[in-house]
């Protein structure tokens, strides 16, 4: 995906990191399923960084049967990552047992698909860093766009990267659109403690899903 696919994510709703790492991000795991299966030198670190996490375990099994997909991709790596986890929760008992179950049973640490993921997000703020630099187009929605608050950070870091005044506007602008948000749920929280709930408008109220789509992203 190129620049016109980062023009799509800044003029879709929500995050446009969240939209662009949500449409690209498949690909490679499609890739994975498909080329690494009988790779033995990665599934030894697939199996080392505990696997896929949750979602991607789900994930997974969807890419995998899409289409005329069998599952015998997704299967031979679920089935690296139960192996190990099921020898990990064997072997997990004397000294600081406990510990060690929970290590047995906890979730992937090292995941590569979030991995991916990460690295995708970080390559495409320092694309919009970059075609920000020379275009105001560019810089209006890059600055008025709803991030979320980690990739609001992923896009800060890149333009400090890139030098002093580069989206100079950028933390100004988004650090006044979480204070409206504060203050529309401190509205929110005071007219309802004071039996005003009719009062509300639909502004306060919208406030607590802008704040959770802030926080929280795709995630």
């Amino acid at each position: 995906m190129g620049d016109d696919g980062l023009v799509e994510a800044l003029v879709a709703p929500g995050c446009p990191l969240c939209t662009h790492v949500a449409r690209v991000a498949p690909q490679y795991l499609d890739s994975l399923l498909y080329q690494h299966t009988t790779d033995r030198a990665y599934r030894d670190r697939f199996r080392q960084g505990g696997g896929f996490c949750g979602r991607h375990v789900r994930a997974a099994l969807v890419a995998d049967t899409a289409g005329n997909g069998d599952g015998v991709g997704g299967g031979i790596f679920l089935r690296s990552q139960l192996g190990a986890r099921r020898r990990a929760l064997e072997g997990a008992g004397g000294f600081r047992a406990a510990r060690r179950i929970r290590e047995a049973s906890r979730s992937a640490w090292d995941c590569p698909v979030c991995e991916n993921e990460l690295t995708l997000a970080a390559a495409a703020a320092r694309r919009l860093v970059d075609l920000s630099k020379t275009d105001e187009t560019w810089r209006a929605w890059i600055s008025s766009a709803p991030w979320c608050l980690a990739h609001l950070g992923e896009v800060l870091a890149a333009a400090t990267d890139a030098g002093q005044g580069t989206l100079h506007d950028l933390r100004d602008r988004q650090l006044s659109r979480m204070a409206d948000i504060e203050a529309r749920l401190d509205a929110l929280a005071h007219d309802s403690a004071h039996g005003r709930r009719d009062a509300l408008t639909p502004e306060v109220r919208a406030s607590v899903a802008e704040a959770a789509d802030l926080l929280a992203g795709d995630d």
